[in-house]
């Protein structure tokens, strides 16, 4: 009998269509019906589930999603491309009600993006997309979700998704943010105890804290029950990581040119979670996920420029 298939990470969550055009000064748009050029329009997946799905399957690890696509030509795309980067994909369900959920990010020559964005079918995402393939989590070393701000439907129905996970399964658990999550008091008390790993945005979580210091952030978070590896990213300053025993500022790698800071936060996440993998303590998982999302953002897409995960010395 063939051993059934195992895996390092399942992603849940966000699968959608990116174009990406740039340089595109959205301060200056041409004027009304007229037209203005561009250097490049790219089309490519977007969303955690192929973000740091592609970036973990270059970095050289296994990955499986779970997510919705439409049933339309992008759907197809978004299948396509993951299947094409090894991504087991028997946990995308095909929704033949809404189209596939899709992004057109407009890039200025500073690598700044502008989104703009339809939900399609990812607002009938629900728990119960997740919770029908715990069969395959249970398969799998990690568990993680995106995004916290970016799936209402689900925020009420976490305490529930993230308790069962931890009590029928083995894996580890991270929640990442996205967007513009909705301060909901207690909400976060009732499931933050159940993740391992939680690592908003510094402007994530000052919505979701009130507080500006990332020190007070995590303070906060640690009052609502967070136990394990909780941290904060400060984009170009690096980021701020703590555990029950030690925390600390872990500076950025420098560039020397952002071309296009798509998918620099999935591709911190897919660098924490790879080091992980490979035994690395979480400040110098932390220190991988900087280089990580430093080489990002040299290129045009989420993971153009992501390189087997011994490369990043």
């Amino acid at each position: 009998m063939a051993k059934a298939k195992s895996f390092d990470v399942v992603l849940a969550g966000l699968a959608l269509v990116d174009v990406i055009g740039r340089p595109v000064d959205i301060r200056r748009p041409p004027r009304r019906g007229g037209l203005q050029l561009i250097d490049s329009v790219t089309l490519t997946t977007g969303g955690n589930v192929p973000n740091c799905g592609i970036d973990l399957a270059r970095l050289g690890f296994r990955v499986a999603g779970i997510s919705r696509v439409g049933k339309d030509t992008l759907g197809d795309f978004v299948r396509r491309h993951l299947a094409q980067h090894r991504i087991d994909t028997s946990g995308i369900t095909v929704d033949g009600r809404d189209q596939t959920s899709a992004t057109f990010v407009a890039v200025e020559k500073s690598g700044e993006r502008t989104f703009f964005h339809t939900r399609g079918c990812l607002k009938n995402f629900r728990v119960e997309d997740i919770l029908a393939h715990l069969p395959l989590i249970r398969k799998s070393r990690i568990f993680a979700l995106g995004y916290l701000g970016l799936l209402p439907e689900c925020d009420r129905h976490l305490p529930r998704l993230f308790r069962k996970l931890k009590q029928e399964t083995a894996a580890m658990t991270l929640l990442d943010t996205g967007g513009n999550p909705r301060r909901v008091p207690g909400l976060l008390e009732r499931f933050l105890p159940y993740v391992d790993v939680f690592i908003p945005s510094r402007e994530e979580a000052a919505v979701l804290t009130g507080k500006t210091a990332p020190e007070g952030m995590v303070q906060v978070f640690r009052r609502w029950g967070a136990r394990g590896v909780v941290g904060i990213k400060l984009g170009a300053e690096g980021c701020y990581i703590t555990t029950a025993q030690e925390a600390a500022y872990v500076p950025a790698v420098r560039v020397n040119k952002v071309v296009d800071a798509t998918g620099a936060g999935d591709a911190f996440v897919a660098g924490f979670l790879a080091a992980t993998l490979r035994g690395f303590r979480p400040l110098d998982a932390a220190r991988k996920a900087n280089a990580i999302a430093a080489s990002c953002v040299t290129a045009v897409g989420a993971s153009t420029a992501i390189k087997p995960f011994d490369e990043y010395r």
